[in-house]
């Protein structure tokens, strides 16, 4: 049994290495086709190969950038809206035990507010996502 595990080895091994020189060899003659041809190294399959795989590479530290982005994000806003609601709370706790009549709100200060609660209300119920960052800063 262990000699045939060995050879099962052994087989895949050469394969391997059978592999790699079929691929090193299609690169050769990728480069000396394209060099034949007059066709620019940008017309090189090799080198299009390449740069696809340098492609994928950075889109996968992206998306990583994206995702740590969005935690980060959601972080900060859940922040914002803790403090936001303690501030509020405080406030509040201010006028009722002290007799400081407050003065009611102006028309743009109602707007703000109402502004910050609907975007408070969003982010809270709103599930960060690649595609929405994306559809974000599309607009």
């Amino acid at each position: 049994m262990e000699t045939t595990v060995d050879k099962l080895e052994a087989m895949f091994l050469k394969s391997e290495a059978d592999l790699e020189y079929i691929e090193k060899r299609l690169k050769l003659d990728f480069i000396n086709r394209t060099a034949e041809n007059g066709c620019s190294a940008e017309e090189n399959p090799a080198l299009m190969l390449e740069n696809l795989r340098a492609l994928k590479a950075k889109h996968t530290a992206l998306c990583s950038d994206v995702k740590e982005i969005t935690a980060a994000q959601k972080e900060s806003m859940d922040s914002i809206k803790n403090n936001l609601g303690n501030v509020m709370k405080l406030i509040q706790h201010l006028q009722q035990t002290t007799d400081v009549k407050v003065e009611p709100l102006t028309k743009s200060e109602q707007e703000a507010a109402e502004i910050l609660a609907s975007a408070l209300s969003q982010t809270t119920t709103e599930k960060f996502s690649v595609p929405s960052l994306l559809h974000q800063g599309s607009q």
